[in-house]
């Protein structure tokens, strides 16, 4: 009897136990609608920590550090480098170069606001990318593409490899140059210009200017003025000379191709716009796409090569020609000379009275010949 009652007890404290644990068994849940929120990254620039705004510097080359200086024009084959700082307070941070890929890169060879043209294709093959923590870097090499573009313009979004939400807004500028801030923006649209007034917010000082030069497709000569002040285009004496007219005499065509005394002369600087840089560049085709920017430049005028030797075979002196100088393209730029006893300016050419042509160079030359029996040369920065 006592047994069974044992197992009686038994069997009903595993009952109980058995409905107790059944009733703890039962799990009540709910979930949130939506899923967790982080923060958005935002881009800063990294020399001078301004929000929304990019560091540019333009190297000679994709491993320099620091600018290729400001006294010469950007050119192909230079590198543009774009720095940044990606803050997310959450720490998401972009290791895959999701930037990188969100780059679109424009330029404008002219200097209006509607004229752009997208390379981002052209420059995909030196893309790179590079981060440490927050800091990014991105940069490719300028290309043939790019020559002569007076402005460049960027776009990229503010995106990390991971997070939510991992992008933000896109950056939109159209001057690289410019320490004008960008615009920014929620979205973008596949094409959609880079915005006006607008630019990187932090470019290096010390940056090359634009528009960017080409070897190939930057041309540069030297023409006379007429006596009417009028600039004759038609023959460049800075390079291969066409041929003598027939009916021409030589004193008249060496008017007209040799640089002399009480000449005027001007330097001229065009961009081959279409790509086509093959065959006779010798003149601008003004009539086609050629775009003249002689006024983007400054010129300094210089004595070239040894003097002939009935004028002592001298060599060059290494200073430049200030004498007769002016400028006519743009304000102080220098793209014009006037040789010996001439004028400078002016609607006519006329000759300065009661004075030698030599005479004007006795502090340059050491010469008595003046100028006479050396090359003219003209650099353009």
């Amino acid at each position: 009897m006592k047994n069974l009652t044992i197992k009686k007890v038994a069997l009903g404290l595993f009952l109980a136990g058995y409905a107790a644990s059944s009733a703890y068994a039962v799990d009540i849940t709910g979930e949130t609608v939506n899923e967790i929120q982080g923060n958005a990254p935002v881009i800063f620039a990294k020399d001078h920590d301004i929000e929304r705004a990019i560091t540019i510097r333009i190297t000679a080359s994709d491993t320099d550090t620091t600018a290729a200086g400001n006294d010469r024009k950007a050119q192909v084959g230079d590198y543009i480098h774009i720095f940044y700082n990606l803050k997310d307070s959450d720490g998401d941070i972009d290791t895959t170069g999701a930037i990188k890929d969100t780059l679109r890169v424009w330029i404008n060879k002219t200097t209006d606001d509607v004229s752009w043209t997208n390379v981002t294709s052209a420059i995909s093959s030196s893309l790179t990318y590079s981060n440490t923590g927050e800091e990014g870097h991105i940069y490719f090499k300028i290309t043939e593409d790019m020559a002569g573009a007076v402005k460049v313009g960027l776009q990229l979004q503010e995106k990390t490899t991971f997070g939510n939400p991992n992008v933000n807004e896109w950056l939109n500028l159209a001057d690289i140059w410019s320490t004008q801030a960008p615009q920014h923006q929620e979205t973008i649209g596949d094409n959609e210009q880079p915005a006006t007034n607008t630019g990187s917010g932090d470019p290096d000082p010390n940056n090359p200017v634009g528009p960017i030069f080409s070897d190939q497709s930057t041309k540069i000569g030297i023409f006379k003025y007429k006596t009417d002040g009028a600039l004759d285009m038609s023959i460049n004496i800075a390079t291969t000379l066409p041929a003598q007219p027939t009916g021409v005499s030589d004193a008249d065509w060496a008017k007209r191709t040799v640089p002399q005394y009480g000449d005027r002369l001007a330097a001229v600087v065009w961009q081959i716009t279409d790509g086509n840089t093959t065959g006779d560049h010798s003149l601008p085709n003004t009539a086609g796409t050629d775009r003249i920017i002689t006024d983007s430049y400054s010129f300094t005028w210089k004595l070239y090569g040894t003097s002939s030797a009935n004028t002592g075979s001298v060599a060059a002196p290494a200073d430049a020609l200030t004498t007769g100088v002016y400028s006519v393209a743009g304000a102080g730029i220098g793209d014009s000379i006037a040789l010996g006893a001439v004028e400078a300016a002016g609607g006519n050419v006329a000759t300065i009275a009661n004075t030698k042509h030599n005479s004007l160079y006795n502090t340059l030359t050491t010469t008595k010949a003046g100028i006479q029996g050396f090359k003219l040369q003209v650099i353009a920065r």
